[in-house]
């Protein structure tokens, strides 16, 4: 069961997303629909989703504000909006798709089908991760990670400073928005590749990546080849 929150301050846009969303989904899936920002947090503070379509200009308020809440959240969001001029932001924020309006039922059809099967590598934008802090909300720059840790229901992401911060995402769910030069290397591990040093073989077929950090993170058999070749890496 795939649990979806619309956030769409006009009923009949809302109604009908959800219509079309039933329509393209192959299998189970919940529906709820709230038409503010308030009841859009409201809701989020006490129930779990697995995904937000958002609009960006509620009632004049804009969706800008909490976006940044939003995306550091364990669930995946999908905006729509007639503000297209804003989609590199919001890619750039780990949105999964940005829908314009007004919108067709092939196109909902895309924006889920990203959301199952990942954002193609060629459009990924992704620049910064918002972590959840004790004061607050903390950016993180995909650039200043040099790999990501399965923890549970949570992902770690490790970066240059040393320091290591939770994601409120899983390792699977985080690796179907990260940059193309992120890698799944390991069932446990994605690796940014620009921090990798070299390949080297630890014990009769296992292999290790070494990062220029000096850190050693398993790299899996049946991945091997494929890694090398695509990064030249030797």
């Amino acid at each position: 069961m795939i649990r979806i929150l619309i956030c769409e301050d006009e009923v009949l846009i809302s109604n009908r997303l959800a219509r079309f969303i039933r329509e393209v989904m192959s299998g189970p899936v919940q529906i709820d629909c709230v038409y503010t920002l308030g009841e859009t947090e409201e809701y989020l503070n006490n129930r779990k989703i697995d995904l937000l379509f958002l609009d960006l200009n509620l009632h004049g308020r804009d969706g800008y504000e909490v976006l940044e809440k939003f995306v550091a959240g364990a669930f995946h969001t999908i905006v729509v909006s007639a503000y297209t001029d804003r989609a590199i932001e919001a890619f750039e924020y780990g949105v999964v798709d940005f829908i314009g309006k007004p919108f067709k039922k092939e196109r909902i059809a895309k924006a889920i089908s990203r959301y199952l099967e990942g954002v193609p590598p060629g459009e990924r934008n992704l620049k910064r991760l918002v972590t959840k802090a004790r004061k607050g909300l903390e950016f993180v720059e995909t650039a200043s990670v040099k790999y990501i840790k399965a923890a549970g229901i949570y992902a770690e992401l490790h970066l240059l400073k040393g320091e290591a911060k939770l994601y409120d995402k899983p390792l699977s769910q985080l690796a179907k928005i990260l940059p193309g030069n992120f890698c799944r290397v390991h069932k446990s591990y994605v690796v940014n590749m620009e921090k990798v040093r070299a390949v080297r073989k630890s014990k009769p077929n296992s292999f290790l990546l070494i990062l220029r950090s000096g850190e050693e993170i398993p790299l899996s058999r049946n991945r091997k080849k494929e890694i090398i070749e695509r990064f030249s890496l030797h």
